[in-house]
């Protein structure tokens, strides 16, 4: 059963369009992924999650490629295919180091050394948060802090999981199909 419509370009409402829009310009892409689309049956569900997805990953301190290196992780951890595959591919596209069979290798032995160091604190701090956030502990703070992340990034830092997490739900509950550029990693 498809659980969900897609609401194109072309068909949307002046106020959807410009979400979809503002998304397009935001982040370069000339289409309207997947995702969007399935909001745009109302302007402001899309609002909404464009709104969180944009002041979440396009502003603070962190910087882009961590913050979509979060996201690719917590997805993954949560199992949320359409999320783990276009986080994948925002990955790769930022940090060129990386190769899609290091995130698959990086998923099948969880092992975060190949990744860049910066990355490796924050990407087992957020599979706590995803696994357990009431068992973190201070030392998972000071481990954070001791990288040299301030406590106002660390709140960043969760922001980002706690937003992945959003899509997370929404996506795999509706089951998306995947944008025709994304590659599937689970």
């Amino acid at each position: 059963m498809q659980r969900y419509t897609l609401t194109d370009y072309e068909d949307a409402s002046p106020a959807t369009r410009s979400v979809y829009d503002d998304f397009m310009r935001t982040t370069g892409a000339t289409e309207v992924p997947i995702w969007l689309q399935s909001l745009g049956h109302s302007e402001a569900l899309a609002r909404a999650y464009w709104e969180r997805a944009k002041g979440t990953l396009f502003s603070g301190n962190l910087p882009l490629p961590l913050k979509e290196m979060i996201v690719f992780i917590v997805s993954a951890r949560h199992g949320a295919r359409y999320c783990s595959a276009c986080h994948a591919q925002n990955v790769l596209s930022l940090d060129k180091a990386l190769a899609f069979a290091d995130l698959q290798s990086f998923l099948a032995s969880d092992s975060a050394c190949m990744l860049p160091r910066c990355y490796q604190n924050v990407v087992r701090f957020a599979s706590k948060v995803v696994a357990d956030a009431n068992g973190l502990e201070d030392e998972d703070f000071e481990e954070l802090m001791e990288e040299g992340f301030t406590r106002e990034e660390i709140c960043e830092i969760i922001a980002v999981i706690d937003m992945a997490t959003m899509f997370n739900v929404y996506t795999s509950s509706l089951r998306l199909d995947l944008d025709p550029q994304y590659r599937a990693i689970l």
